[in-house]
């Protein structure tokens, strides 16, 4: 559906945000299978600004598409085939990119036997979401190990990307009595819409082995890949580097808050692409730098700069970060005692002026992290919880001090 009179919208959305912010409960049972009554829904905007989302009901992947005002939905199809334990919680969803004409790319990782173990994997349409060709394991490894986390994305030229946590390694120094850090993430490439992949190829090892992965396209060809990763000392700080037809790039470090962890925080970083860099949102349990940080990674320099510590309450973390012609959107979720609550905050000026933190929504249920979505100049704030169902809504109106 495309968008049409935006400024009537957007005055339309004013005026009924609290409706939407209050909406109805949702009576599920266990044959209700839609968006609202599944989990860990993942959703895209197309041009024309129809909504497209994949979710997890009953151990499996489905896919829909909807239009966001007002919020409906079409009835869900199902892209696997056989039921399983499919790894759904906020750090591991299942995953969707748009590819040329009416291609849809669907990702997502599968639990298998072992503990933390998981398999990758694939599913494409042709037929805008009609229907979906039989999954393909994304690992070339006979032995199953890990792996996990997987990340998605298609560049400007059609060349599509999955990467994922992935514990080959760590088996194979196991085995040979040697020692091994955490993880490694290794990827594999598509140049014909997910007809074939290339041979899975590592970006890096010693990363950290629960949290999600953040890719963005990177120029025509290629993309930048961001992580969690281990560094001397146990330091669990994040780390970057580049992908693309060339190679990959020097892994070159991308936060500074010296966090030393013993395991694994289920806190990955978020990634938004930009002209000259990267605009970056990460968790901290450093204890000087706890909670919620922003950077914009400076091609130019190679450094991370305009850093902003966002939050530092307990409780806060999960960011996503949006970038449109230089505004900034950054939304995250505060756990609390009695209820979760969603804030958002936005720059107008590519990060280095901010507007004050809003809450925008709030939630004594179940909830998942909140996420953003963007088509042309405008953004939603997705967020999904367990009596009020999928929730999309504008964020409020810029306030700066």
């Amino acid at each position: 559906m495309a968008i049409a009179n935006a400024v009537s919208r957007n005055v339309a959305v004013a005026l009924s945000a609290l409706a939407l912010l209050t909406a109805a409960a949702w009576a599920c049972d266990d044959d209700a299978i839609s968006i609202h009554c599944g989990s860990t829904p993942t959703a895209t905007l197309t041009a024309d600004g129809e909504l497209l989302a994949v979710f997890v009901h009953d151990g499996h992947v489905y896919f829909t598409r909807g239009e966001p005002e007002p919020l409906q939905f079409s009835p869900p199809v199902r892209i696997t085939r056989e039921q399983a334990r499919i790894d759904h919680n906020g750090e591991s969803r299942p995953k969707i990119a748009l590819g040329r004409d009416d291609a849809i790319f669907v990702s997502w990782t599968r639990r298998i036997e072992g503990r933390f173990a998981g398999d990758v994997y694939f599913s494409r349409s042709l037929d805008g979401g009609t229907s979906f060709d039989i999954p393909r394991l994304m690992r070339d490894t006979e032995a199953p190990s890990s792996h996990r986390f997987d990340a998605l994305q298609v560049t400007p030229s059609g060349r599509l990307y999955v990467a994922w946590i992935d514990k080959r390694d760590l088996a194979a120094a196991e085995t040979a009595g040697e020692t091994f850090a955490g993880a490694s993430v290794y990827f594999t490439v598509s140049n014909d819409e997910g007809e074939t992949f290339s041979p899975n190829r590592r970006v890096a090892a010693h990363i950290c082995e629960c949290c999600r992965l953040a890719m963005v396209a990177d120029g025509d060809d290629g993309v930048r890949l961001l992580w969690r990763h281990v560094f001397e000392g146990s330091i669990r700080d994040h780390a970057m580097a580049g992908i693309g037809p060339d190679g990959v790039s020097a892994v070159e470090r991308g936060s500074h808050e010296n966090w030393v962890l013993q395991g694994c925080p289920h806190e990955g970083p978020h990634m938004a692409g930009g002209p000259q860099g990267e605009h970056m949102v990460w968790f901290s349990g450093a204890p000087d730098a706890g909670g919620v940080h922003y950077g914009f990674r400076d091609h130019a320099q190679g450094d991370t700069i305009r850093l902003k510590h966002l939050d530092h309450r307990p409780g806060a973390g999960k960011p996503q970060v949006a970038v449109r012609h230089g505004h900034v959107d950054v939304v995250w979720l505060a756990v609390g005692a009695e209820r979760s609550e969603v804030l958002h905050i936005h720059s107008h000026d590519a990060g280095r002026n901010w507007s004050t933190p809003q809450t925008v929504a709030t939630s004594a249920d179940r909830v998942d992290h909140p996420q953003l979505l963007t088509q042309g100049d405008g953004v939603w704030i997705a967020w999904h919880t367990s009596n009020e169902g999928y929730r999309l809504f504008r964020p409020p109106k810029a306030v700066f001090e």
